[in-house]
């Protein structure tokens, strides 16, 4: 048989198939961006009928559905009152005072304005992520005039400017918010981990990916930031509208670390199953890097972890730390406040925070501690979210002084303490703990050097390698190693870490109380400076907007690097 012959035979459907399928995929990729990014030819150029168009009744018309975010981003960048076309309002937006439209002149100037959206759903949490997005909003707002922002986000129970006014009141940031437009999502309930009880992992990866198709359907930017971590989206972003990804990751969703314990733990049949399970996850997790322009972590720990997984798809120019605004220049004071000889655990009320660790640890030292050794008395301040943290701060209680029999003189526990107080109990304590392993930043340690408390924390992760680090202070930098002469802080280890040696490198806890009790108050005051100056220099805002900064100017100047991703 002939070639031709062949071809006309059996082969043919297959060929036919690939070449329509190619050019199915082709189309897609080249033309989708085109036709989500930009509204209809007939009124490009026409913001009445762009209005129009977006005030439409799109129900039964997909085309219409499908182009109404074009148009409204064309309305946005065009407008001088970006911050009106929120989809916040079922109402139909009105044309008078609306189209306040710049002149021809003004336009196209206009013309190099960008469309920042921060794909953050839960953005009125007024946490420690929510403080990240929040500052990269006002940086990026400041670094360009005509730089305009996009929140995504599913706290459909307030409005726009609800959360702005929160903001402020939270973390006293002074943003325009001229420039800031809100994108309420209807599907946020797809990445609640209360929506899966099973392959949960699974579930929000899929309800990522769904959630951002919402977004970028309801107003494409033209860079899109994830300060939250949804990398699922990143591909759904790719194939949508091919534009830069800015991905800030505060912890890997699955890491080697997990696979590794996992693996420790007695086999079983449910433990293989969930094993395999994990790694099918982690080999997905590791795809959807390829798609990232820019990778921010909060931490050298999560750096780690994070280039680890996506190295084979991220260069070092595109890997970057960036730690988390901690406003530790609001925290530090000059003034000569007494210390008390107290210590402060500033943490959530909640079991993987080790606060049984450090009563077990504390009553060790009471008992065995040298009879010079003036114990510190123990001040446990932190939130409690529901009736479950508040039954967990009772157990607490009820294992100091019932158990354990401490005396109620030497540990005070405080709930949902005012700012004010929790600030006023930081600058007058002299130590503070942190006990949870792998904690992937730490931004209570942080809290500690720059208020002059000094740090005793546990030797893992983002307050081993980042936080409590060796401090010369004559030349206001860090130190590759050092020795007591540039101590910021103390560590220790505990039997009960998953990864725990029982090389003493580190004391435990209750051995760590005995050594620090001995300290000189000059052996103190000189720790506490060290640890001041380096929270300042280190994780102020001034130098998150700094780093931030610079990944918007690496973005700017590297525009090749979306475009290497487009080939791909």
């Amino acid at each position: 048989m002939s070639i031709s012959e062949g071809l006309q035979g059996k082969w043919l459907p297959v060929v036919t198939s690939i070449i329509l399928l190619l050019t199915f995929w082709g189309l897609v990729r080249y033309a989708l961006p085109k036709f989500l990014l930009n509204p209809p030819q007939d009124c490009q150029d026409n913001p009445y009928k762009q209005l129009h168009l977006l005030n439409s009744n799109g129900i039964f018309n997909i085309f219409a559905m499908l182009r109404r975010g074009a148009v409204r981003r064309s309305l946005i960048l065009t407008s001088n009152h970006p911050n009106k076309f929120t989809n916040k309002s079922q109402k139909k937006i009105e044309a008078k005072g609306m189209l306040d439209y710049l002149s021809a002149e003004q336009r196209e100037l206009k013309k190099t304005r960008k469309l920042y959206g921060f794909f953050h759903p839960y953005c009125n949490a007024g946490g420690g992520g929510e403080k990240v997005l929040w500052k990269a909003v006002e940086t990026t707002l400041n670094y360009d005039e005509n730089n305009l922002v996009i929140i995504y986000t599913g706290d459909n129970d307030v409005d726009g400017e609800t959360i702005l006014k929160n903001v402020n009141k939270t973390f006293d940031y002074q943003l325009d918010t001229g420039r800031i437009v809100f994108i309420f999502l209807n599907y946020r309930w797809l990445v609640d981990d209360k929506t899966w009880s099973h392959f949960t992992l699974l579930g929000q990866a899929i309800g990522s990916m769904i959630l951002t198709a919402e977004a970028v359907l309801k107003c494409p930017p033209d860079i899109w930031c994830d300060t939250m971590g949804y990398p699922f989206g990143y591909p759904v972003v790719h194939i949508l509208i091919r534009i830069p990804v800015l991905a800030y990751t505060h912890y890997p969703i699955i890491s080697t670390d997990m696979l590794k314990k996992l693996k420790s733990q007695a086999p079983s049949m449910k433990n293989k199953i969930k094993y395999y399970y994990w790694k099918l996850f982690m080999f997905w997790y590791k795809l959807v890097g390829r798609y990232v322009t820019i990778s921010m972590t909060n931490s050298t720990w999560t750096f780690n972890h994070v280039n680890k997984i996506w190295s084979h798809f991220t260069s070092p120019l595109q890997s970057k730390i960036v730690y988390p605004p901690c406003s530790s220049e609001k925290l530090a004071t000059q003034e000569d406040i007494p210390r008390k000889n107290q210590a402060v655990i500033l943490a959530q009320f909640r079991p993987e925070k080790r606060h049984k660790l450090i009563i077990e640890s504390y009553a060790n030292f009471l008992k065995e501690k040298d009879e010079t050794a003036l114990p510190p008395k123990l001040i446990f301040i932190g939130s409690t979210r529901s009736q479950l943290d508040k039954d967990y701060v009772a157990t607490l209680e009820k294992y100091c002084f019932e158990d354990l029999k401490i005396p109620q003189s030497l540990i005070e526990f405080l709930t949902d303490c005012p700012y004010d107080e929790i600030k006023k109990i930081l600058n007058e304590s002299t130590f503070g703990i942190n006990s949870m392993w792998n904690e992937h930043f730490g931004i209570a340690v942080v809290e500690y050097l720059a208020s002059g408390l000094i740090p005793l924390v546990h030797a893992s992760a983002g307050p081993l390698l980042d936080i409590v680090v060796p401090w010369d202070i004559v030349a206001n930098k860090q130190m590759e190693q050092g020795d007591s002469t540039f101590k910021t802080g103390f560590f220790f280890t505990d039997n009960s870490d998953p990864d725990y040696s029982p090389t003493k490198k580190y004391p435990t806890l209750a051995e760590l109380f005995n050594r620090v009790c001995s300290l000189t108050t000059e052996e103190k005051f000189a720790i506490s400076e060290r640890g001041k100056c380096c929270a300042l220099t280190k994780f102020s805002d001034m130098a998150f907007d700094e780093a931030w900064d610079g990944v918007l100017d690496t973005l700017t100047e590297n525009t090749s690097l979306d475009n290497n991703k487009k080939d791909r």
